[in-house]
């Protein structure tokens, strides 16, 4: 589980590094916002912490940054702001949660575990690369998010709820058109479409003539 800590004061950053690590986390962190944005175009990170008052850049804009190309991931701003419009503009620009400075530990290890059940509980990870969020439809693979037009993501979805098993054409069909009518081979376009964003992996999506298609993890 790897952690980006932007944090520019530097007893602070220390602290949290060394308790996060402690918890078996793995720890990136920087004092700067600009080497922040850096950093998080060069690697995947599972969470981040981020403090709004920064050089060169500020926290709100990183937790913007970060949400034009990631919805997901759990981002908890450490601030020792009392003003509402800071909260505010933290939460519209995607942030997950906040603790207010100054802490105890314990305290920043319940928000963690907090954010990290509630996101699990929405995931499915299907082996060690492939996941999904249901809660925001994500499809990731290798940490890498794929975009998917809407009728394929829906595919996948009613796939992926009955993973293992066969789901019946006519219930796909439905699902995916949301009861529009169809015929049976815009499915087999969407089935194509799909399979090529797995191209990686094994070939998950299986077909039983005449009964319909399993993702099998």
């Amino acid at each position: 589980m790897k952690i980006l800590i932007v944090e520019d004061d530097i007893q602070l950053n220390t602290t949290v590094t060394k308790f996060l690590e402690l918890l078996s986390f793995e720890v990136t962190s920087v004092l700067d916002g600009e080497v922040a944005i850096s950093t998080i175009d060069d690697s995947n990170f599972d969470m981040y912490l981020i403090d709004i008052n920064l050089p060169n850049v500020n926290g709100l804009e990183i937790v913007k940054y970060i949400r034009k190309k990631d919805i997901t991931t759990p981002i908890i701003i450490m601030t020792a702001s009392l003003e509402v419009d800071n909260f505010i503009t933290a939460y519209n620009n995607g942030c997950s949660e906040y603790i207010k400075k100054p802490f105890h530990l314990k305290e920043l290890e319940i928000r963690i575990d907090n954010l990290l059940n509630k996101q699990q509980s929405d995931i499915l990870t299907v082996n060690d690369r492939v996941t999904y969020n249901f809660e925001y439809e994500e499809l990731k693979i290798d940490s890498v998010t794929i975009r998917l037009r809407k009728k394929v993501n829906r595919l996948l979805q009613i796939l992926l709820k009955n993973i293992n098993h066969t789901v019946k054409t006519e219930d796909i069909i439905s699902y995916v058109w949301e009861n529009e009518i169809k015929e049976n081979y815009a499915l087999r376009q969407l089935i194509t479409d799909l399979r090529k964003e797995f191209q990686l992996e094994k070939n998950h999506i299986i077909s039983e003539v005449g009964i319909g298609y399993r993702f099998e993890s």
